[in-house]
């Protein structure tokens, strides 16, 4: 299993969060891929991670977390399962609030039932809401929103992403209509700050790129989502399929 992590100018938050993370349950550092943009100023920072045993790779004319993707996607071998992770990623917690005692565990469990299922893509539960995880099952499969701050996925170069500020939707979209399922575990979630300064989401987002992006595919895949604008003025898409 490789476990993948776009950062953009964020090496402090990486090496502090995420990667402590990894450490403190024991995933290799020769398993762990760092991608980092040629022009970023922590650029050095970074590649004196290969000391440390970690892998950097360092993308040229790629920038915006879709692009990142696409990259990532190409850069690895066809069906191969990764995690991918943010570079801020402070805890996994349960529907209990305790931290998971196992990582590789957990995703072990996940992958057993993509595999059995034939599913290409999963992830966690989107807000550390002990009420809310406590009233789902602990698995579904039909069209749901799963936040890209963990996700596994079977890398298929076939998939191609066209949007940057609603990447994470884009995935979940692909993936459900080429599998007619993705994976959700409701009873884990990953603690973070969503919208932290810095990273691969955060050059040129506001709230007018990500009603484009979200337009964009709430056009293109009226059957699988819907757009709507929050009351703070953010826009969003929900997720479902719309059976005719």
């Amino acid at each position: 299993m490789k476990f993948v992590i776009p950062s953009y100018q964020r090496y402090d938050k990486l090496k502090l969060l995420t990667l402590r993370f990894l450490n403190t349950h024991n995933i290799k550092k020769e398993d762990t891929y760092i991608f980092v943009r040629v022009d970023d100023t922590d650029l050095q920072k970074y590649l004196s991670l290969r000391e440390e045993g970690y892998n950097v790779e360092v993308l040229v004319d790629v920038k915006g977390i879709g692009n990142t993707h696409n990259a990532i996607t190409n850069y690895f071998e066809e069906d191969l399962y990764i995690v991918e992770l943010d570079d801020d990623i402070i805890d996994i917690v349960d529907k209990n609030r305790q931290s998971i005692s196992s990582l590789k565990e957990s995703i072990d469990e996940m992958l057993s039932l993509m595999r059995m299922e034939n599913i290409s893509y999963g992830g966690l539960y989107q807000v550390d809401n002990n009420l809310f995880m406590s009233k789902q099952e602990n698995y579904t499969t039909d069209l749901r929103y799963l936040l890209g701050v963990f996700r596994i996925r079977k890398i298929d170069k076939s998939i191609v992403l066209k949007t940057n500020y609603a990447e994470d939707f884009e995935n979940c979209i692909l993936h459900y209509i080429q599998d007619g399922k993705i994976l959700k575990n409701n009873w884990l979630c990953a603690k973070t700050k969503n919208y932290a300064d810095g990273g691969c989401k955060a050059t040129g987002r506001d709230i007018n790129t990500e009603k484009i992006d979200k337009e964009y595919l709430s056009n293109k895949y009226p059957e699988y989502c819907k757009l709507f604008q929050r009351k703070n003025e953010h826009w969003d898409l929900r997720l479902k399929h719309y059976k005719n």
